[in-house]
């Protein structure tokens, strides 16, 4: 049963971490980013203030690569930098364009979650979503 379990989140995690879905995510949100911006801009939002380093380790890439993306995303006026105590780190938080961006995402991403999960009863989704609020709490590093 454990290997099931694994093949199944395999499943869901390779489903979110397809360049492609992202790119079809961001032409319904009708929002211009490319799809490898989006993981950035995700984990901004969720930690304000984090930063290029502790990015590329969220996401999975190298310092040169977020650093070189983050610079694309603040000219582009999606992220901002509050003030520097410490010239080494770079910390990030969303501008109000970045977060308006993300809005117009977020509301596109729940419309297709909304419509994948069309045939689930209330009592379903419910029960889905304490499964894997307990499960994102199990998993969490510590």
């Amino acid at each position: 049963m454990d290997s099931d379990i694994f093949e199944a989140l395999f499943d869901i995690v390779t489903f979110f971490d397809q360049p492609q879905r992202d790119r079809c995510l961001l032409q319904r949100a009708r929002v211009h980013l490319e799809p490898a911006a989006l993981p950035i801009v995700v984990w901004v939002a969720r930690q304000p203030n984090i930063s290029v380093g502790q990015l590329a380790d969220h996401i999975g890439r190298n310092h040169s690569s977020v650093s070189r993306q983050v610079d694309r995303l603040m000219a582009a006026g999606w992220l901002e930098e509050p003030d520097r105590r410490d010239q080494r780190v770079r910390q990030l938080t969303l501008s109000t364009a970045g977060h308006q961006g993300l809005l117009r995402i977020q509301l596109a991403r729940a419309a297709e979650l909304q419509e994948r999960l069309s045939d689930y009863s209330a009592a379903d989704r419910a029960e889905l979503l304490r499964v894997l609020q307990r499960l994102a709490q199990t998993l969490q590093v510590k």
